[in-house]
C-alpha cells in the first residue's frame, strides 16, 4: 500500500507548532540568560568591593548543598540529567533546576568561588525546554530536540556564540 503525503495543512500546522515553542524557548531563555549575565557582573562588583565576602563562601556552600541535597530531588544530577534527557532519558527535568542553579552560581560568584557558566546555562535551558515540552505535550522525539535545543540556546546565549551553541548541541547528540 502506498504511503499518503501529509496534506500542506498538515505541514503548515507542524511548523507553526515549532515556530511557537521555540518561539517561547528563545524568549525565555534569552531572558534568563540576561538576567544571569547582568547579576554575575553586578555581584562581581558587589565581591571587589567588599573582599571580606570571600570568607562567607563556605556559608554559602553549605546552604545550596543543604539545598541540593533535601530540595533538589533530580536537580542534584545537574549537568548528567540534562544530557542524558537530550539523549533519550525518560525522567522529567525539574523546573526547580534553573533557580537552584541560577542562584547557586550567582552567589559562588558574590562570595568569590569559581564556577564556570556554561553548566549553568546548558542547565537552565535543558530543565526550560523539558517543561515547554511537557507543558505542549511533545512526543519522545520532539522532547528531546527541544530539550538538545534548550541546552544549545543556553550556551550560546552566555557566550554571544550562535555557532558554538549549534555545535555543541551537535556534540550532545552524537558523544552523549
Amino acid at each position: 500500500m502506498e504511503k499518503q503525503l501529509p496534506s500542506p495543512v498538515r505541514i503548515l500546522m507542524y511548523m507553526l507548532k515549532w515556530l511557537v515553542v521555540t518561539a517561547i524557548l528563545g524568549v525565555f531563555m534569552g531572558s534568563l540568560s540576561a538576567f544571569f549575565l547582568n547579576s554575575l557582573t553586578f555581584v562581581t562588583d558587589i565581591r571587589l568591593a567588599h573582599p571580606w565576602l570571600f570568607y562567607l563562601l563556605p556559608v554559602s556552600g553549605a546552604l545550596f548543598a543543604y539545598l541540593y541535597a533535601y530540595h533538589g530531588g533530580l536537580s542534584s544530577r545537574g549537568n548528567n540529567l540534562v544530557i542524558d534527557q537530550g539523549n533519550g532519558g525518560e525522567e522529567k527535568i525539574p523546573l526547580r533546576l534553573i533557580p537552584l542553579t541560577l542562584f547557586g552560581t550567582i552567589t559562588t560568584h558574590l562570595f568569590g568561588g569559581s564556577v564556570g557558566r556554561e553548566g549553568t546555562a546548558v542547565q537552565m535551558g535543558g530543565a526550560l525546554a523539558d517543561n515547554i515540552a511537557h507543558l505542549f505535550r511533545l512526543d519522545k522525539a520532539e522532547r528531546e530536540i527541544l530539550v538538545i535545543s534548550g541546552i544549545s540556546a543556553g550556551f550560546s546565549s552566555v557566550f554571544g556564540t550562535p555557532l558554538a551553541g549549534t555545535l555543541f548541541g551537535l556534540e550532545v547528540l552524537a558523544i552523549g
